[in-house]
């Protein structure tokens, strides 16, 4: 039994400069410190198939500069990322590798817009910054057991063919990790002069697969969070010919 699940549970981050200000403004920086869950699923396979989703979409437009036409945003993104899988997998004996997997991806981009332009994340007007969608963070989890016993007669040293072994082998694994991470993006020659909306977006992606019912009685969980965050930007003119594209 397998289920890999996708979600966009997108948290916006946007930079805004305060009051009068915000047209001349030359650096801006802001952050949020609400925690928005990304993804959350967990499968347990002897229920049949179930699946528990949390499916949050959140926008926080908190930022605005302005910019004239040619110019460059120089971008950072920080963020605290909360990654949990759990793994818990019953084997029984001699019925082959009993196997629970469990993975957690948070996934960051940076767009780019004229002020006022709705859900940038989305919609199609918003312009990705370099070097485009990254990973930010991610945990892949794999517990898988075997148990192969056979019963010995002590006094012979050979195996006690009619005789079984009852029960089973139950383990589990599970990890909470939170750690913070940065990475810096390039909005490159902007197109026209004017205000424009930066903003992070976050999203989260999910994961979970068991083996069959027969082989073990397993349980899978993924969980992806975002807290603590910032957005810095920073109105530059690159050197020319200083922004090289490795990939073309």
């Amino acid at each position: 039994m397998k289920i890999a699940t996708h979600i966009a549970a997108v948290a916006a981050i946007a930079l805004f400069a305060t009051g009068a200000s915000a047209q001349s403004a030359k650096f801006a920086a802001n952050y949020a410190m609400d925690t928005v869950t990304l993804a959350d699923f967990e499968l347990n396979n002897t229920v049949g198939f179930e699946v528990d989703r949390s499916d949050t979409f959140a926008t926080e437009l908190l930022a605005t500069i302005r910019a004239p036409k040619g110019k460059e945003f120089l971008i950072g993104v920080s963020g605290v990322a909360n990654i949990v899988t759990f793994t818990e997998v019953k084997a029984r004996n001699k019925a082959g590798a009993s196997t629970a997997v469990a993975e957690g991806i948070m996934n960051l981009e940076v767009r780019y817009a004229p002020t006022g332009t709705a859900n940038i994340c989305t919609n199609e007007l918003g312009l990705l910054a370099a070097p485009g969608p990254l990973t930010f963070a991610a945990r892949k989890q794999t517990l898988s057991v075997t148990v192969d016993l056979d019963v010995i007669d002590t006094t012979t040293d050979l195996v006690a063919e009619d005789l079984a072994i009852d029960g089973s082998v139950t383990v589990a694994l599970g990890l909470d990790t939170t750690a913070a991470h940065h990475f810096n993006f390039v909005a490159i020659d902007l197109p026209a002069s004017g205000e424009y909306d930066v903003v992070a977006c976050f999203s989260g992606d999910g994961s979970v697969s068991v083996t069959e019912a027969e082989l073990g009685d397993n349980t899978a969980r993924s969980f992806v969070a975002i807290a603590h965050r910032m957005v810095t930007v920073q109105e530059v003119r690159a050197v020319k010919d200083s922004i090289i594209d490795l990939i073309n």
